[in-house]
């Protein structure tokens, strides 16, 4: 604040001082009514008090009070119409204080699209922000807006902010490059990277906690920096660990795919696989699988890269490449540690895959990820890593293929009858559904969802997701054809015969549930 020029002050200076609204709440409005003073400013130990002095024996009383916590005070004079216009300005700048604190409370609240919203609004009032408050406000409302990620993402006009909910990517801002830096720097630093490296790839990680429902929760958020053209571009994915653990049915696994998962989850030895591309929704599964296996009378160790949610009662393990520590040497030390199940997060090389079934084969209950299209697809890309089909044959019981689709809106999504384009393709799949499963008894004339929008689902259609599975089991035939060198397609074959559904299909029985639509399912297939 700018020097007074004097120490008696009327209406036309008091209009010149913007107060301190910090140091003015040290007296309460009352107080400052009954002794006509007001704490207006403050510099170094010193706080100014603006004063009738009509007062003096309870004006000395508080400066004396102040002292003693460690405050001295100077006086500044004014007439009873100055101290009028100044308590009219303390009401003032209650009421913006009072204003602030209910925007803030909003902000810390604020989801779905509101959340975008004010981050849109934080976007417009940046230059005002500090930089390391701006980018924490955006990254927890990100979070607060549903994302499971959130992308800066270095282009040549400049760095476009997008976040990811419920698997789709929206743009929400975009950035100049001197602008974002500063930003950058700060991601950089609370993450734990090299804030003077930026031509090799970096990992960070940071918490935040956000609000909701009177209740606070701790957020891990996983950063990744790579080099662009221009500028580095950053993804910061959310781990929220109350949302990890979910139940079969409420990821998806219903009717013969959850039977198949539940028969084989209660075998003592062999692997299963889990395969899908990056975001399927495979380490959630893993996760709730684990859980339910976690019952405390068998040891499980888990070997992951990174480990997302801790679970109390399973062994987990961080593999760390930068150190040497490969799922190839975790692996070997796991199998000495006596477990009863083993997860390895994923399987990229031959010897980390012949390790598994090793381990499958000798008494241990395996699961890991692998990257294919399709279950049955996961046999010959294990083929062709090296793994010989006399070993793999009798060790792998199952796998399972995941795709995550968006669900409809409970609130707002209504049933319509399908057009003829959508008719023919439901109708077909229906035929194959029933002829492989009579069971199913598939209605050929439900009506199916339509998409409609409202606040509740921030105008998408869509809240949440759920995954579309197809589980392959592999029966005794099946192993056989296998150490036989059968054909992919002719163990399609004999799959079909066994009752095998393929993910599309999974997912035309959910559209039919009222789960999905068909655009989703043509979306993610």
């Amino acid at each position: 604040m700018t020097e007074l020029s004097k120490t008696i002050l009327e209406i036309p200076e008091l209009e010149k001082i913007q107060p301190d609204f910090s140091v003015i709440k040290i007296l309460d409005k009352e107080t400052c009514e009954n002794i006509q003073a007001i704490i207006f400013g403050k510099e170094k130990n010193t706080l100014k008090i603006l004063t009738t002095n009509n007062f003096p024996d309870q004006l000395i009383k508080i400066a004396k009070k102040l002292e003693d916590e460690g405050y001295r005070s100077e006086l500044y004079y004014t007439s009873i119409q100055g101290f009028g216009y100044a308590l009219k300005r303390y009401d003032g700048l209650l009421q913006q204080e009072q204003r602030l604190q209910e925007e803030q409370r909003a902000e810390k609240q604020a989801v779905g699209k509101w959340a975008i919203a004010v981050i849109q609004k934080l976007f417009e009032k940046r230059d005002t922000i500090d930089p390391g408050e701006f980018i924490s406000q955006i990254v927890s409302l990100s979070f607060q807006a549903g994302a499971s990620d959130l992308h800066f993402q270095s282009e040549e006009k400049g760095v476009l902010m997008r976040i990811r909910i419920d698997g789709v990517l929206q743009e929400i801002l975009e950035f100049t490059h001197n602008d974002f830096r500063k930003y950058l720097q700060k991601l950089k630093f609370i993450s734990g990277a090299k804030m003077n490296i930026d031509y090799i790839p970096e990992d960070g990680r940071f918490d935040f906690t956000v609000e909701k429902d009177a209740t606070s929760k701790k957020i891990d958020a996983r950063v990744s920096f790579m080099p662009g053209i221009t500028e580095e571009s950053t993804v910061i994915r959310f781990l929220d660990s109350t949302a990890g653990i979910k139940t079969f049915d409420e990821l998806g696994f219903k009717g013969k795919q959850y039977d198949l998962l539940q028969k084989n989850l209660e075998k003592n030895t062999g692997i299963i696989i889990f395969s899908g591309p990056t975001g399927s929704g495979k380490t959630t599964t893993l996760y709730s699988i684990l859980n339910y296996l976690n019952n405390g009378k068998e040891k499980i160790i888990t070997l992951e890269d990174p480990i997302e949610y801790e679970i109390q009662g399973i062994q987990q393990s961080q593999i760390n490449y930068t150190k040497g520590y490969t799922y190839e040497i975790g692996l070997k030390s796991v199998l000495r540690h006596d477990p009863d199940i083993i997860l390895v997060g994923e399987t990229r090389t031959l010897e980390t895959a012949d390790i598994s079934i090793n381990a499958a084969l000798t008494g241990h209950l395996v699961f890991t990820t692998l990257h294919t299209n399709t279950s049955i697809e996961a046999i010959a890309r294990l083929l062709n890593m090296g793994i010989k089909s006399y070993m793999l044959a009798p060790s792998l019981n199952l796998v399972v293929s995941q795709r995550l689709v968006r669900k409809v809106c409970p609130f707002c999504s209504t049933l319509k009858d399908p057009d003829y384009a959508e008719s023919a393709e439901i109708t077909e799949s229906i035929r194959r559904i029933n002829d492989i499963d009579p069971t199913m008894k598939l209605d050929f004339h439900r009506k199916i969802p339509k998409i409609v929008w409202c606040d509740h689902c921030s105008g998408t259609g869509y809240i949440g997701r759920l995954a579309i599975v197809e589980v392959f089991e592999v029966s005794e035939d099946i192993k056989k054809m296998i150490v036989d060198g059968a054909s992919a397609i002719d163990i399609y074959g004999q799959a079909r015969q066994n009752g095998f559904l393929t993910m599309k299909e999974d997912g035309i029985i959910k559209m039919l549930e009222g789960l999905t639509t068909l655009d989703e399912i043509r979306r993610v297939l």
